[in-house]
């Protein structure tokens, strides 16, 4: 193959704030993948500010969706994010189905929820949509909240949960998430011992715990960074725990330094001095 390798993103688009598109973008091109956007909802900010103008895309996606078919365009990697209803669910049904029957690395944020709290937008539909999302993803990334709400789980019993009560209960969600029918999850987030922050990673073989130094800051789009660098490293071929842990570092890095300069949580984490490194993490 002559091309570069392309990955299909589908997420919303903001103009302003680091999240979603305006993350995985930059992200993975850092990472050398021609970026193929499809976006599902265009805002002039993300809705961590007040007000901001918000267009719904489901319309468009049809004919978008079926541009790309007559031109034959084929990727490496499908990586979705936010869905803005129910019905986008179905639209990409199609992309990620024959993704899994070509073997093409589908991964899927089931972005839904945060810190306990749902998102304006995610109804009892969306989740049963995002479900069938997931059973079709080589590896989903769900913080705890979403995990939670996927596997039909009292997120606010297990956020109170510490110690070995809570890797357990974490790990009863995990294996949920993989009778769904993906390969692996990766749910981000957890509390862990002492300021730590602990991923665990499940592929259907065991649960391994990867742990970080916690930064004591909540920005807007970190979850964007994590499944981003994520993916770009399972393209480049990175067994998924070690994907997960120099993850885990990048996110780490940044979050850090954007704490250093005191900037608002829902501008998001500032990543883009860091891809003058070429993500080699």
């Amino acid at each position: 193959m002559n091309r570069i390798p392309r990955v299909a993103a589908v997420n919303d688009l903001s103009g302003f704030g680091r999240c979603s598109l305006s993350v995985a973008m930059p992200i993975l091109s850092a990472m050398g993948f021609q970026v193929c956007p499809l976006p599902t909802v265009l805002l002039s900010a993300h809705t961590g500010y007040p007000d901001p103008h918000i267009r719904d895309f489901t319309e468009d996606m049809p004919a978008y969706l079926s541009h790309w078919n007559a031109l034959s365009l084929d990727f490496e990697a499908v990586y979705t994010g936010f869905l803005g209803n129910e019905q986008q669910e179905q639209l990409l049904q199609p992309l990620l189905a024959r993704a899994k029957e070509t073997g093409v690395l589908r991964v899927v944020d089931p972005a839904m929820a945060d810190h306990g709290q749902l998102y304006a937008t995610c109804t009892p539909a969306l989740i049963d949509a995002m479900r069938q999302l997931v059973s079709l993803a080589t590896v989903t990334t769900p913080n705890l909240t979403e995990a939670c709400l996927l596997a039909g789980e009292d997120y606010d019993r297990i956020a109170g949960l510490k110690g070995i009560a809570l890797s357990g209960a974490v790990k009863t969600v995990g294996e949920t998430l993989l009778s769904f029918g993906c390969q692996s999850a990766v749910i981000t987030g957890v509390p862990g011992e002492g300021d730590t922050i602990v991923n665990f990673v499940l592929d259907g073989t065991g649960c391994e715990q990867i742990a970080s130094p916690a930064v004591m800051r909540t920005y807007a789009g970190t979850g964007d960074v994590f499944s981003s660098v994520l993916c770009g490293h399972l393209m480049r071929g990175t067994p998924l725990t070690e994907s997960v842990a120099r993850t885990a570092a990048f996110v780490h890095k940044v979050t850090a330094y954007t704490a250093s300069l005191d900037l608002p949580e829902q501008d998001g984490v500032v990543f883009e001095p860091f891809l003058r490194e070429g993500l080699d993490l």
